[in-house]
């Protein structure tokens, strides 16, 4: 059995699971699809976010179907996906609807900071520029918050995830409006947000299993909350088929194309079919 099967399997060892099915999920629709641009690091394609996006919105009766394109460097920042031109040359040469930047994690804090470190001028530089370019092409950008590495008891500590969480909230909504000023549309998928609600009562590992990057359940949060963001709805509980590859954080992703493209992680085509019952917790989880 796969690896990224196995770990799926366990995450979800007291779910509902049942054997894939070979014929279409339900709710496919020929309405034209929302086409997607990911730019981010591991905190992106771990798991797989981009492709669980997309298996949500399959599993959605009356659609909308969702493409997406990737671009990613492991353990980047924002600012190094720009210089090496790859998404932004996707960005000025396609069509897309949504841009979803990703900055690493714990970085974007420092944006709100009065005293601006080389690293954070960098970050905002990028995210000004992915923004420009995202408006230029009529396209909504969506800012994926992040969150900084866990340490000890982190996500044990509920008043200091809540108190975390809305300094986090403040930080990204106030960039969000200063990057919008200049007649871009810019929204905050509060994914740090939830998943420090998310946390309570579960093990770390749970929610971030190095305590850096998420857990399958947490992707699934995160994927959630992107499907509500581009569509203006809740995912309804509803059977979720994993027919892809769950990628590891060291998963080997090249910069230069998109990793939807990329053979050297395509998976061998294994499928699972998650039940709907198993996701109502997690489909929660993303609407509050």
């Amino acid at each position: 059995m796969p690896s990224a099967i196995r770990l799926l399997i366990l995450a979800f060892s007291l779910w509902a699971i049942a054997p894939a099915r070979a014929h279409a999920q339900e709710g496919a629709t020929t309405a034209a699809p929302l086409r997607v641009l990911f730019v981010g690091n591991s905190l992106t394609y771990a798991n797989n976010l981009p492709r669980l996006l997309r298996a949500v919105a399959a599993s959605q009766p009356g659609g909308p179907t969702i493409e997406t394109a990737t671009y990613a460097i492991p353990g980047a920042e924002l600012d190094e996906l720009w210089d090496a031109g790859h998404a932004a040359t996707a960005l000025r040469e396609g069509q897309w609807d949504v841009v979803v930047l990703q900055e690493r994690g714990g970085l974007f804090s420092c944006i709100a900071s009065a005293t601006r470190d080389p690293e954070c001028r960098r970050s905002e530089s990028a995210h000004r520029r992915f923004t420009e370019l995202a408006t230029e092409r009529e396209a909504k950008v969506l800012l994926l918050q992040t969150w900084p590495p866990a340490r000890g008891n982190d996500l044990g500590d509920a008043s200091r995830l809540r108190r975390r969480a809305e300094r986090l909230t403040d930080i990204y909504d106030e960039a969000a409006r200063r990057w919008s000023r200049g007649g871009g549309d810019v929204e905050v998928v509060p994914a740090a947000a939830a998943l420090y609600r998310y946390a309570s009562g579960k093990a770390s590992e749970d929610v971030l299993v190095d305590g850096i990057h998420p857990s399958v359940q947490s992707s699934l949060v995160m994927a959630a909350q992107l499907y509500r963001a581009l569509t203006g709805r809740d995912a309804q509980p509803a059977d979720l088929l994993i027919d892809f590859p769950l990628l590891p954080a060291n998963a080997m992703v090249l910069a230069e194309t998109p990793i939807e493209a990329q053979p050297q992680i395509a998976g061998d085509g294994s499928k699972v079919l998650l039940k709907g019952e198993a996701l109502a917790a997690v489909y929660a989880a993303a609407a509050e």
